[in-house]
């Protein structure tokens, strides 16, 4: 099974997995409503359910703890570990600097290029920061498919991994109306 096939079929098992979650706590929730009765009057009737009614909200909580402490292994595999190459980009109205490495300049004064060569099957580490207002960072293939994204802000470093699989020019895109030339914000990557 190929990498990109595997990180589907894990994506599409954590979509099942939280499915099924959220499906437990609305019929959880359903039967706590209509096995709940409110009486009129000062004297309430202990219903025989009503002990149990602590079971499912532990049941509950731990469900949703379950949830929220496996969702990083279904999202964004890999992550943590090295990546092949670094790239700083730095979003300027109305271009993208790139440039290989890490850069230790200010937004300001970092100079780059709109283009750039990167390797195919490399794990690729993005480090992102604007110089003047939000931008969003999309990678787009030849057939205009928008494969990632994320935003560059100032004075905030964003972090994004990528794995180009097929050689070819990738075009950038800012997503984020950055003013009147917004359009034309455009870089390439060159995957080899």
């Amino acid at each position: 099974m190929s990498p990109i096939c595997s990180l589907l079929a894990l994506q599409n098992l954590a979509g099942i997995i939280s499915l099924a979650g959220a499906l437990v706590v609305a019929l959880v929730v359903i039967f706590l409503i209509t096995t709940s009765s409110m009486s009129s009057g000062a004297a309430i009737k202990k219903q025989p359910g009503q002990k149990i009614k602590p079971v499912y909200m532990g049941g509950i909580i731990i469900v949703v703890a379950m949830l929220f402490l496996t969702i990083g292994y279904f999202t964004y595999p890999g992550v943590q570990s090295n990546t092949d190459e670094v790239v700083t980009v730095v979003g300027i109205q109305w271009n993208w600097q790139m440039g290989h490495g890490i850069s230790n300049k200010t937004a300001h004064e970092f100079i780059g290029k709109n283009e750039i060569s990167l390797p195919v099957n490399k794990k690729i580490k993005f480090i992102l920061t604007s110089d003047d207002v939000t931008h969003s960072f999309s990678i787009y293939n030849n057939q205009a498919v928008l494969l990632t994204q994320t935003q560059a802000i100032p004075q905030y470093t964003n972090e994004l991994y990528y794995i180009f699989r097929q050689k070819g020019d990738y075009t950038i895109l800012c997503l984020e109306y950055c003013g009147l030339v917004h359009p034309f914000m455009t870089g390439i990557i060159h995957v080899e």
